[in-house]
């Protein structure tokens, strides 16, 4: 939500600081800024605060609580009929692992607009209607922290690991990834989301997904189905697109780690299907002594986010003639709007070699069509008929 600093101080009698503190103050308890242009503040509004904060009137109820300035912004109703959140200034200090004082956090609660009732040092308090996601003591908490300052919390060192973890479990899943990609398998990972399942979610972050999955299949066909479209800008021709998934899912049985994959490992033995659940796979014992493959990533290479046409050449070449010599022909009069060119196809005949290729065209610039690729790959025949090459 886009919202400038004129638009925020009509809600404020004292002048508000710059807008550049103004988005410090969001960012550092707990709101985030796409942008700032100017005196105009993108904020980020997260489904859970988007009942009280999508407003101007709201994201100024939410500085003034930052900042602790008064504001003239109109609070939302004081009857509501939200269940009351109980907890105690102890049980605060003891999840923050703060030493915040009793007074300190009703100051909270108050700069807020939480209706609070204290007796000892329990607080009971009653959410207006405009605040729904504060359901559970955690949510107090939270507020109690983003409001005084996380800064606060001393930074404790976690106690030392008394012994070694044992990484075997963690190993075999490796060595089964390791081998699935050795048979020309590609590792994916999905959201846990589905259209349907037997636990829903009370804001999904998809409205067309809103459950967890109870099996990773969906995705991973969806996966599949993608990425056939883009299968020429990566794969040479002949070879065929496989996925795999390890994931977690969430049937009513209870949560476990799946192992799907597009099609069956045949190495792997007829009873092996394509799909497993590797919580209660024997793992241990297979990933014991294994040290996973350590892949190291290459340079970074632009990418188009236009689409790209396929063209297929096939030639006659004298006996003797190299591949290379014959692409690099085709690859000069193709230019640079040839972003992958495999052989595919080869075989003697007479004293003469065919070759085959394939070209995927593509353009950083603009879409393709058919006729301009039609007329660069009529000047790709005449460069290769000029060498005595017949065209097929």
């Amino acid at each position: 939500m886009k919202i400038s600093r004129a638009s925020l101080q009509k809600y404020f009698e004292k002048p508000l600081p710059s807008i550049a503190e103004i988005a410090d103050a969001y960012t550092f308890h707990a709101f985030e800024i796409d942008s700032i242009e100017g005196e105009v503040l993108d904020v980020k509004v997260l489904p859970n605060r988007a009942a009280d904060c999508n407003s101007e009137a709201g994201l100024a109820r939410e500085l003034s609580a930052i900042l602790d300035v008064p504001t003239t912004a109109p609070n939302p109703s004081a009857a509501s009929s939200l269940a009351t959140v109980a907890i105690s200034l102890a049980q605060i200090n003891g999840i923050l692992g703060s030493d915040f004082s009793q007074s300190e956090v009703e100051e909270v609660f108050k700069r807020l607009g939480f209706n609070t009732k204290i007796d000892g040092d329990k607080f009971t308090v009653a959410p207006p209607s405009s605040r729904p996601d504060i359901t559970i003591p955690e949510d107090l908490v939270e507020e109690v922290g983003r409001i005084l300052g996380y800064d606060r919390i001393s930074a404790t060192e976690l106690p030392p690991i008394s012994a070694p973890t044992d990484q075997a479990r963690f190993r075999g899943v490796e060595r089964m990834k390791d081998q699935l990609v050795e048979q020309g398998f590609t590792e994916v990972s999905t959201q846990s989301f589905a259209k349907g399942g037997d636990i829903t979610l009370s804001n999904p972050l998809d409205k067309t997904k809103p459950a967890l999955r109870i099996s990773i299949e969906e995705n991973l066909n969806e996966a599949l189905a993608r990425a056939k479209q883009y299968e020429p800008l990566v794969l040479p021709p002949g070879q065929k697109l496989k996925l795999f998934e390890v994931g977690s899912v969430f049937p009513k049985s209870g949560e476990y780690l799946e192992l799907r994959m597009t099609e069956r490992v045949p190495e792997w033995g007829d009873a092996v299907g394509t799909t497993d659940n590797l919580t209660i796979a024997k793992l241990e014992d297979y990933g014991k002594e294994y040290t996973p493959v350590r892949y190291k990533l290459g340079e970074y290479k632009q990418f188009s986010l236009y689409p790209f046409i396929v063209r297929d050449i096939a030639l006659w070449v004298p006996g003797g003639t190299e591949s290379e010599q014959v692409l690099e022909v085709i690859s000069k009069q193709a230019g640079n709007l040839v972003v992958r060119s495999e052989l595919f196809d080869t075989f003697e005949k007479a004293g003469k070699i065919s070759y085959a290729f394939r070209l995927v065209f593509q353009s950083f610039e603009k879409t393709l069509t058919d006729e301009e690729v039609n007329r660069t790959m009529e000047q790709v025949n005449l460069a290769v008929q000029k060498q005595g090459w017949e065209v097929r």
